[in-house]
């Protein structure tokens, strides 16, 4: 089992999963990326509550090691709010955007994730099991670009 990413938005801060989706196509637009979604599921408002995104750098027939899927949650959704032991504030935090596994695409998915925290700084990336990152962790690392930069604890960039 590989390693996810999440991007995460205080409880009660985030953002309708169909501007998350807009928002995510016009990142891709902006950052030369191909773009795709499916599975949408609505509620009985006519609200979508959850969709798959689809990234890449490559166009999708030609190489799809290179795409990096995600699944993206309307807050509420069933086990996507969660508390951290780092946040001395004690805060919840809902699970807004969740990728795959992205190994061997470190490279894009943070071409994506900076694009994305520089739309919302707001935001957090948690890379799951291991660090926390907000937009000044990721200027940082988009400075001195390491492609382990997400097996780094960002005190340490």
């Amino acid at each position: 089992m590989g390693i996810s990413s999440c991007i995460l938005f205080k409880h009660g801060k985030g953002m309708p999963t169909y501007l998350l989706s807009s928002a995510a196509r016009n990142i891709c637009t902006k950052e030369k990326l191909f773009f795709d979604n499916d599975e949408e599921t609505y509620n009985s408002e006519g609200a979508l509550k959850y969709t798959r995104l689809y990234i890449s750098d490559t166009p999708f027939k030609e190489n799809y090691s290179r795409t990096l899927s995600f699944s993206v949650y309307d807050e509420p959704y069933e086990f996507q709010t969660v508390t951290y032991d780092w946040d001395d504030t004690q805060n919840e935090y809902f699970k807004e955007v969740v990728s795959d596994d992205f190994d061997d695409n470190e490279d894009l998915l943070f071409q994506f994730l900076f694009a994305f925290l520089s739309e919302f700084p707001d935001a957090r990336v948690w890379i799951e099991e291991d660090w926390f990152y907000n937009l000044e962790d990721m200027k940082k690392i988009k400075a001195s670009y390491n492609n382990n930069w997400c097996y780094i604890d960002p005190k340490n960039i």
